[in-house]
């Protein structure tokens, strides 16, 4: 099995929120994820985010966090324990 790790988006802090940049090419793949969760599709979802750790340069971590808004390509979630930086994707390919 092949993984690929690639950035699609950055993380932004602020004071009681996080901001989620995900990058123009990947905005079709987020609407598709969130319209696919619950029945209200967006605020109040929870979210799976892979990023990278706040201790260690090569360390990722996964984070739950709620959507509060979502403009475009632009989540805001309630604030979670990151480290602002990339947004990180993981594929699988068959070998």
């Amino acid at each position: 099995m092949l993984l690929t790790v690639e950035p699609i988006g950055s993380i932004r802090k602020q004071a009681n929120r996080t901001e989620i940049l995900i990058y123009s090419e990947f905005e079709q793949v987020v609407t598709s994820m969130v319209n696919k969760f619950g029945d209200h599709p967006e605020k109040g979802q929870k979210l799976l985010i892979v990023h990278k750790c706040k201790d260690g340069a090569r360390q990722i971590k996964i984070s739950e966090a709620t959507l509060v808004e979502r403009k475009g390509n632009l989540l805001t979630v309630s604030k979670f324990d990151a480290a602002e930086g990339p947004v990180i994707d993981i594929t699988t390919q068959p070998s």
